[in-house]
């Protein structure tokens, strides 16, 4: 029969090989950035490839904060690099009502969606890098105002807007980071010789 402090010591020196067969088990492993793979791109070259991305400007009030959005998220807010790759789209958006309630008439939500089909090609070659589509939804109350619903309307698409140009965004820097290209080599001024000095007799 063991005593009471034999076991607790015997569940210790378990508890201790558990803790050290782990120990040893997440040693093997190596936790890694999402751009700092093998044969990935890292996080500053696929920031230098997005501002070098080029959006072209907004067609409709609708489309405004989407344009916006993803302008910021690719550019960070800077100036834009010299472009390399232009970003195309058409888009495709509609209004839904949600309930229509039988005395009412009228509807009580009204859904907004957003979809976006766009291609990534290079400047240069005019070769399509990437193509995906990307859609959002965003919702408000209808209400008997004409000015709450309208205000609410724009809200609603620059909610989906958002949404829209998050998602873009996110894949095109999957891309970049999964396909890495080569950056435009920096150029360096040339530096002028100085004249030459008179012999000296």
């Amino acid at each position: 029969m063991w005593s009471s402090e034999t076991v607790r010591t015997a569940r210790s020196l378990c508890a201790g090989m558990v803790v050290a067969v782990g120990l040893a088990a997440l040693g093997g492993c190596q936790v890694k950035p999402l751009y700092g793979d093998v044969g990935m791109a890292s996080n500053a070259d696929v920031q230098a490839h997005l501002a070098a991305v080029s959006v072209p400007p907004a067609g409709s009030r609708s489309l405004l904060e989407f344009v916006r959005e993803l302008t910021f998220r690719l550019h960070g807010g800077g100036d834009p690099a010299p472009v390399r790759y232009r970003f195309t789209y058409l888009t495709n958006d509609r209004t839904a009502s949600l309930a229509v309630p039988v005395t009412l008439d009228e509807p009580t939500a009204i859904s907004v969606t957003l979809g976006v089909d766009f291609v990534l090609s290079d400047a240069d070659t005019g070769l399509t890098l990437l193509t995906g589509t990307s859609f959002a939804t965003a919702t408000y109350d209808y209400s008997t105002q004409r000015f709450a619903n309208a205000r609410a309307a724009i809200d609603a698409q620059d909610r989906a807007g958002r949404a829209v140009a998050e998602d873009i965004s996110n894949r095109l820097a999957a891309y970049f980071s999964a396909n890495p290209r080569p950056l435009a080599p920096k150029v360096t001024p040339a530096v002028a010789a100085a004249p030459a000095s008179a012999p000296v007799d």
